[in-house]
């Protein structure tokens, strides 16, 4: 019978802090996020005082609640793909509506109404997946607004729905959000994501380091791979196409598509960064001890946060920054180095015929050279030609 170790409930709690201090990480809002608050307040009070007014009923909670959902579907969609998570959270409302006082709400009828209703959206209306899965979603929020003992009829509550989804639509389309500044501020907190944890890692190699030190770094590379490269990712899609209907957009397609370009740049960028951080930290885990300082690949770290910071920049059209040229040749020249010390010591430690402390250092250069191959990578990633 295999036992468990004494260490591994304590390795599941460690992955489950990491994964949960990734969560809840905090980074700087942008524009557009303040926006959509701002905005979901404004739309939200707008269909209350219209729906009050033209419903006369006292509290008329649908038209909020469907002004809401549909100011936060519109956010960075195309026309298209607003309207259509608009109509599918309508359709979803009504639905609610038909069904929410004739029926006893249990984990059974539950489960059929969602069923009944992606089958509706998604086979019936050919709906598209991210359309068709509002529907369910509005027909459970509706249901928990309308179960309560201060019933109106469903011909005032649907009246309420279509006032909160014309007022939300309404908000959308008179306050569109930028996809052009989401996307630089996106872009750009991207950068600022990478170039910090490059340096974080700069300035820790430059010292003995230890597991707890690697396990920061890996960290915060995934909060920029996933999180903030989902963001970036998110805000600059399909801009150039979105720009058509937006009138604060139109003017700047083209630069919306060199956004595009650099988001791809960036990404490829981020996974590189999160690569090199987790081989430091498997290298870490190896041992208990603190690991020697290595102050090459310290130097390393440090160039390649200026040569992505500058190659963002520059994409950006910023002003005053640094020489994208200068900072790309920085970051080879400070690999080359790096190359010539991993040769010269894992030639080391290979004719070595003692496991001495200085050969078992010398023999995680074979390692090391892995993270040179991801700074390649990335070089060849931000300056080389895209992949079609």
């Amino acid at each position: 019978m295999v036992t468990e170790s004494p260490d591994e409930p304590q390795g599941r709690l460690s992955r489950w802090w990491s994964r949960f201090t990734e969560a809840v990480s905090w980074t700087r809002p942008t524009s557009t996020e303040v926006g959509i608050v701002l905005k979901a307040g404004l739309a939200a009070g707008l269909a209350w005082g219209v729906a009050s007014l033209v419903t006369d009923v006292s509290s008329p909670l649908l038209a909020p609640l469907t002004a809401i959902v549909t100011v936060r579907v519109s956010v960075r969609s195309s026309v298209g793909r607003a309207v259509g998570r608009s109509a599918a959270v309508v359709l979803g409302v009504l639905l609610a509506l038909a069904v929410g006082d004739t029926i006893d709400l249990n984990g059974v009828t539950i489960g059929l109404l969602v069923a009944g209703s992606l089958a509706i959206a998604e086979l019936l209306f050919r709906l598209p997946l991210w359309a068709a899965t509002q529907v369910p979603i509005s027909i459970l929020v509706v249901l928990g607004a309308v179960a309560t003992p201060d019933r109106t009829d469903a011909r005032r509550r649907a009246v309420d729905t279509l006032i909160g989804a014309a007022v939300g639509v309404a908000v959308s389309l008179l306050l569109p959000a930028s996809r052009r500044v989401d996307a630089r501020q996106t872009l750009d907190r991207l950068a600022d994501g990478l170039e910090h944890t490059l340096d974080t890692m700069g300035q820790g190699l430059g010292e003995s380091w230890t597991r707890d030190d690697t396990s920061e770094w890996r960290r915060d590379a995934h909060v920029a791979r996933d999180r903030l490269v989902q963001q970036a990712l998110e805000a600059v899609g399909d801009s150039r196409e979105a720009a058509r209907w937006n009138h604060r957009d139109r003017r700047h397609i083209d630069e919306l598509g060199r956004y595009e370009e650099l988001a791809q740049r960036s990404e490829r960028a981020a996974i590189g960064v999160s690569s090199i951080a987790r081989t430091f930290d498997e290298f870490a885990h190896r041992s208990d001890e603190a690991h020697q300082p290595l102050p090459r690949l310290s130097a390393l770290m440090v160039a390649l946060a200026r040569g992505i910071r500058a190659v963002v920049s520059e994409g950006l059209g910023q002003t005053g920054v640094a020489d994208v040229d200068a900072a790309i040749a920085d970051v080879r020249a400070k690999r080359e180095e790096c190359m010539s010390g991993a040769r010269r010591r894992a030639r080391l430690a290979l004719e070595s015929d003692v496991a001495s402390e200085d050969d078992r250092s010398a023999a995680e250069w074979l390692g090391y050279a892995a993270v040179l191959v991801h700074v390649d990578r990335i070089v060849h990633d931000l300056t080389g030609p895209l992949p079609d």
